[in-house]
């Protein structure tokens, strides 16, 4: 699964990089063409407003330039007139040093340039003269397009811009050739055969008024906001790549940590699941073992009990000695002590390998404990211990196994009194739930509690709660354990809240009805 994630995760990261690098150069492109359209239409404005501030105001002198050759002016006309409209002309671009302004005759002789002009806007002496017609701007397509009164506009990706001091550059160049019409129309209204564009309308006679007397040339030098743009689109790909670089490089770091994991954690699973069948295995078998000696210990057991008994009543006749009659009641004593806990061993061992079967019938709970209360009582007494039963209202009535629910009373009863000192309380309390109608039982002792962490202890089997009382009596540690294996086969609930030199209280739930497939009715 990893591999097939890091592997469309390469994929995915050449398809990113490829993505972005074309989406880079399309938006360059867009960008351009956006920018473009917008100088070509700030160019035509601007020869426009050259045109309507200082061409129209000045009509003589560019009347006279331009008609040349039909009034025949002097030299010092002609170069007053040019002095005149240079001066006007540098002072309406002298701060509009963004483009290269051109201003030409319609026969292609430069009237004026920004870049060229070197006049003082303050003297008062003609000193300009009228340059030959151009040879070139007389081929321009530009040019010619011009001369039929349509604005013509080219972009040049690699034009030569020259700088002062001499320097020329290549760079992306915005040209646009705007004709100067004689009455400022746009669209010049002559006759059906002389539409702009169809053909050159320069102007050749003074009397007509819809012609073209002159060309403005911009040339706007775009080649900075380009270097900046193609900066911005190489910063804004490498950004995307780099993200795409940490974001994949992250997945491939992730995914390698998380094989690790997933693997160390599935070797881990499978150790621990061999581990728990050997450990259910060790663990039937030790209850199977258990069970077996338990059944062969019960045989010779209750015949030695069985005799002791025998003897002890003096059924074949009086013992002489008072010597033997206490080593006879000794006996006797020990055999149901130790038959005791055989049985509780043999009945764990079952409840453990589920083989336990249930014996279920109406039990009334609160006669149950009454009849356990006395049955403990002569061990109470011993002790010095007060029982205190608090029963109120009518029966509680459940169906239950009657003798198990019984022993399982009977020893979370004795295990309170064992270890409650003298003139300690235990209290035994039971009520009906009317939710569900379950019945609970709770034992509380005032004896020597335990701490939190020592009761997953207690009720393990054989586990004791190490203490001076408890050392004191006998057992084997199976009370707890073995009530709450109980508890659970009749599908209640155990819970202890003990504390240190405070006591303990044990509290079992029992539901209305047992369900369970081991049972016999």
């Amino acid at each position: 699964m990893f591999f097939y994630i890091r592997w469309f995760s390469s994929i995915g990261f050449f398809i990113a990089v490829l993505s972005a690098i074309l989406g880079g150069y399309y938006s360059k492109e867009m960008v351009i063409g956006d920018f473009t359209t917008t100088i070509e239409t700030n160019n035509s404005l601007l020869a426009q407003g050259y045109i309507n501030a200082i061409w129209k105001r000045h009509h003589a002198e560019t009347k006279l330039l331009t008609e040349q050759h039909q009034k025949s002016p002097t030299p010092a006309m002609i170069s007053k007139a040019l002095f005149d409209l240079d001066k006007q002309s540098a002072r309406f671009f002298q701060y509009m040093p963004i483009a290269t302004i051109n201003i030409y005759t319609t026969d292609g002789v430069k009237l004026f340039s920004t870049q060229d002009q070197t006049i003082d806007l303050y003297s008062k002496h003609p000193s300009a003269s009228v340059s030959a017609p151009s040879k070139t701007l007389l081929d321009d397509k530009l040019f010619l397009t011009s001369l039929t009164g349509i604005v013509s506009t080219s972009t040049i990706k690699n034009g030569i811009i020259k700088q002062a001091g001499g320097v020329t550059l290549r760079g992306l160049v915005i040209r646009s050739f705007v004709p100067i019409m004689r009455d400022n129309s746009a669209v010049p209204e002559v006759s059906s055969y002389n539409q702009p564009g169809e053909m050159n309308i320069a102007c050749s006679d003074t009397n007509v008024l819809n012609c073209v007397e002159g060309v403005v040339e911009v040339r706007y030098n775009a080649s900075g906001q380009l270097r900046n743009l193609d900066m911005f689109r190489q910063i804004t790909t490498a950004a995307i790549i780099i993200a795409f670089i940490i974001a994949v490089f992250l997945l491939f770091l992730t995914s390698k940590k998380a094989e690790t994991t997933i693997i160390r954690l599935h070797k881990t699973n499978t150790e621990l699941a061999a581990q728990i069948v050997s450990a259910r295995a060790e663990n039937r078998d030790k209850s199977q073992f258990l069970a077996n000696v338990s059944h062969e210990l019960r045989t010779p057991l209750n015949a030695i009990v069985g005799f002791a008994e025998f003897i002890k009543l003096e059924r074949s006749g009086r013992i002489t000695n008072k010597k033997y009659t206490e080593y006879i009641k000794d006996i006797y004593a020990s055999g149901v002590h130790l038959l005791s806990l055989i049985n509780d061993i043999l009945l764990y061992s079952k409840a453990e390998a589920d083989k336990l079967e249930l014996d279920i019938s109406e039990i009334d709970v609160k006669k149950l404990i009454r009849n356990s209360l006395r049955a403990v009582r002569p061990q109470a007494d011993i002790g010095l211990v007060h029982l205190k039963e608090e029963l109120v209202g009518g029966p509680l009535v459940i169906k239950s196994d009657s003798k198990k629910l019984r022993q399982v009373v009977l020893n979370l009863l004795n295990n309170a009194v064992k270890f409650t000192p003298t003139s300690g309380v235990v209290t035994i309390t039971a009520w009906q739930n009317t939710a569900d109608g379950s019945v609970s039982v709770e034992i509380k002792d005032t004896g020597i509690g335990m701490a939190p962490k020592d009761i997953p202890h207690a009720v393990t089997p054989f586990g004791q709660f190490d203490s001076t009382i408890a050392r004191k009596h006998k057992g084997t540690g199976l009370g707890l354990p073995l009530a709450r294996k109980l508890v659970d086969v009749m599908g209640g609930t155990f819970n202890i809240h003990s504390e240190l030199g405070k006591g303990t209280a044990v509290v079992i739930c029992l539901p209305k009805e047992i369900q369970n497939k081991n049972i016999v009715l």
